[in-house]
């Protein structure tokens, strides 16, 4: 049979397809032995939508699973950088302890050596104590004085300077270390130094206390409160005559019942009154000198007795050949007198 055009064969074979389409199908299970035989019955559409749908199913499988294999392996790609990383990680933390414990360590050291200093320090503020009491340190209003002079210098250099400022930069681990090693070479080094220091100064301490001690026999001690000198040893126009005569001591100016010290240790060997003198005191001293005090208003001491520098022996008067309270001192060397200014020291004065 012919066909006259391509659309009636296009036609017949559309509906040559639905009829193989909507054709009807048995499939026969025959089990073994006497067992019922299973019939099934199905059009060929049906069995055609199954296996396109199988088809779908499967290819969707297959292509779950690519997938899930290319983020099984990023995914273990990832883990092993993450462990990686924690483990750079947990060995920076690790050598972060490390060097705080050895910093610690470090530390500690330098704190012990910084209690040794500083155990080693007070025992050389002792001993400068005691060599400023053995030298007395000056008067104590030279000592202010001198502290305020020193402050106001200090806040002067300050002023004059200008003020500070700047970055708040922080230190590095470097710098740390740096310091911490410059600290500790500093201390190891004071440390070495300080003995031989201290035996200096103990070495110090000796002689001051044989310059103290030679000191002490000399009369060097002011023997009065007032510093006021009424007259210098040597000639003077006399109080009472007007001629010129010859001033064998040195007069201080004072109040009635004004302490007079011992200049010297020694012992006494005479005390009295006469009519220039007044009332008179004469201590004879290990170095061979003696001191005479005269004019006092009362004496405290007797023949005899043992006197300290410093010690007090009577009171200040205008007792005798006096014209007012005052503390006459004579220097006798080798039987006569000598300037008394060459020995005495005013408070405050240097030795």
């Amino acid at each position: 049979m012919a066909y006259s055009t391509q659309e009636d064969q296009e036609e017949v074979m559309k509906i040559r397809f639905k009829k193989n389409v909507n054709r009807r199908y048995t499939l026969l299970i025959v089990p073994e032995g006497t067992s019922p035989v299973f019939r099934f019955k199905f059009r060929l559409f049906y069995l055609l939508a199954i296996l396109v749908t199988a088809v779908v199913l499967l290819s969707s499988v297959l292509v779950l699973y690519a997938v899930n294999r290319t983020h099984t392996s990023r995914i273990g790609t990832l883990e092993a950088q993450l462990s990686d990383s924690s483990d750079q990680f947990r060995n920076t933390v690790v050598n972060k302890e490390q060097e705080i414990d050895r910093l610690l360590n470090e530390l500690m050291e330098l704190s012990k050596k910084s209690k040794t200093i500083e155990t080693k320090m007070s025992e050389l503020e002792q001993l400068e104590a005691e060599l400023k009491s053995i030298t007395d340190g000056g008067s104590t209003k030279a000592k202010d004085k001198t502290a305020a002079a020193g402050k106001e210098a200090a806040m002067d250099s300050l002023a004059s300077e200008g003020g500070v400022g700047g970055e708040s930069i922080p230190l590095t681990e470097q710098d740390v270390a740096k310091l911490v090693k410059e600290t500790k070479e500093s201390i190891t080094t004071s440390l070495t130094e300080m003995p031989e220091l201290q035996q200096r100064l103990e070495q110090t301490k000796i002689s001051i206390q044989e310059y103290k001690a030679l000191m002490a026999i000399l009369p060097t001690f002011w023997p009065a409160d007032s510093v006021r000198v009424t007259s210098e040893y040597g000639e003077r126009e006399d109080p009472f005559n007007g001629r010129l005569t010859m001033h064998a001591g040195m007069d201080i100016g004072g109040s009635i019942g004004d302490p007079v010290y011992a200049a010297a240790n020694g012992k006494v060997v005479d005390t009295g009154y006469n009519s220039a003198r007044g009332n008179f005191i004469t201590i004879s001293h290990p170095s061979g000198l003696k001191t005479n005090y005269m004019h006092l208003s009362k004496i405290l001491t007797k023949v005899g007795a043992t006197v300290k520098q410093g010690d007090t022996i009577a009171e200040l008067g205008s007792t005798g050949r006096s014209t007012g309270p005052h503390l006459h001192i004579e220097v006798v060397k080798n039987g006569s007198t000598v300037d008394p200014a060459k020995y005495l020291r005013k408070p405050g004065e240097e030795e």
